[in-house]
């Protein structure tokens, strides 16, 4: 393991859904709930692209990274409301968009898809066990 520690690959396989956050040309931030594969033989996370149904438009988030490959993603979240230990990871990186193979990765990824090459990685709370 290079940019993950054992906790955090662990956690990113129990979780599937994350919040992925670009931002185009006008530098205004956005921010979308997004279902991820997390690849521990590559130590990267696939994000699926799909056009929306009837719409024949890209995803926002698509856009966005064709002007500007930086994006952040955080996966989170809170075992316990009562004891309030949020648990989570922020990964930070360059992506590389992909116009084919994704279908493969499951559900939400169509031909266009997204890899998330970490170059920033921090995680919090995630040695504490889940309830």
């Amino acid at each position: 393991m290079g940019r993950f520690n054992a906790q955090e690959v662990g956690f990113l396989r129990e979780h599937i859904l994350g919040r992925l956050a670009t931002s185009g040309k006008s530098g205004k931030p956005h921010v979308v709930p997004i279902g991820y594969h997390f690849d521990p033989e590559h130590e990267v996370i696939k994000i699926g692209g799909r056009m929306l149904e009837g719409r024949g438009q890209e995803r926002l988030y698509i856009r966005h990274l064709k002007v500007n490959p930086q994006a952040a993603l955080v996966v989170d979240d809170v075992p316990d409301p009562q004891t309030w230990q949020p648990r989570g990871i922020l990964i930070k990186g360059t992506t590389v968009l992909h116009t084919e193979g994704g279908e493969p990765l499951g559900p939400g990824f169509g031909p266009n898809w997204v890899e998330v090459v970490p170059d920033f990685v921090t995680s919090w709370g995630i040695d504490a066990p889940a309830l």
